[in-house]
């Protein structure tokens, strides 16, 4: 993803929080209309509405609560278009920008150049020096690259969720799931999304599978709507689902939990920094 592709998301991001915060103003609002006559070089302030399909005109000048209610009305709503237009317009520019992704430019060749290795194109270690990774994570990230490359099963139980794209094309279900892996990919992190894990006839498939320094895999599960009180007593069955096969958080699991669905880019690069890069 580039910065300016990132910028975009995060401006995305705080539109949509903005105009659905208007929303559910405009659901609480009165209904109507605000008018005014001058009587006297002095404004008269109307409260147009329907009743019974008849458009109906109230003075309201010694109620100037309902005024008020009435003047924020118009704002939210007008503000409530804006942001719904430039959520619109935020996505489709994100959708038009190409990255600049070795990998993916790789991928848009012919058959007859996706049979050369991969040097004939590029030094990917340079690449990688170049993102600002020392030699220590250098000699990690290498060490996992066959991992990496190894086809594994993605879960693709309701598919209808995975509504987001990341710049590499992967599918996932969240703003915030795309983050952290945009964040990966700047780190060149290998990792596999949604793998699943099939223990005693039940599967299982953390959001994000990574290989451990000892060669086994460690897992990040990210749970972002723990405000919702469903969504959370069902998530802690399903972390003592993981304690059985062997999943522990602060061991092989990293568990991320979020309210209302959306991650601080800080708190991913904290993740990344302290918790996912030490075990590699």
């Amino acid at each position: 993803m580039t910065i300016l592709s990132e910028q975009l998301l995060e401006t995305l991001t705080k539109y949509e929080k903005l105009r659905d915060r208007y929303k559910v103003e405009l659901e609480h609002s009165p209904d109507g209309s605000l008018l005014h006559q001058m009587d006297n070089n002095k404004p008269q302030f109307l409260h147009s509405f329907n009743v019974n399909g008849k458009r109906v005109r109230k003075g309201i000048n010694r109620n100037p609560g309902l005024i008020k209610a009435l003047a924020k009305k118009e704002f939210d709503t007008k503000a409530y278009e804006i942001l719904s237009n430039n959520t619109v317009a935020i996505r489709e520019a994100i959708d038009k920008l190409i990255p600049f992704d070795p990998d993916r430019i790789l991928d848009s060749m012919t058959n007859a150049y996706k049979l050369l290795p991969d040097e004939y194109f590029f030094d990917r270690d340079k690449l990688i020096i170049n993102a600002g990774i020392d030699d220590n994570l250098l000699a990690k990230i290498k060490k996992h690259e066959e991992w990496w490359k190894k086809p594994y099963k993605e879960y693709w139980g309701y598919p209808e969720n995975k509504t987001r794209t990341t710049s590499r094309g992967q599918k996932v279900r969240s703003i915030s799931e795309l983050l952290i892996a945009e964040a990966l990919y700047k780190y060149y992190i290998p990792f596999h999304y949604e793998e699943e894990l099939k223990v005693e006839g039940k599967t299982f498939a953390p959001d994000f599978t990574f290989e451990g320094w000892d060669y086994n895999n460690f897992y990040l599960d990210y749970f972002g709507m723990m405000d919702d009180e469903k969504y959370a007593k069902k998530n802690f069955l399903k972390l003592d689902d993981y304690y059985d096969i062997g999943l522990i958080p602060g061991d092989n699991l990293i568990t991320v939990f979020d309210s209302k669905g959306i991650m601080n880019a800080g708190v991913i690069e904290s993740i990344i920094q302290n918790e996912i890069i030490p075990r590699l």
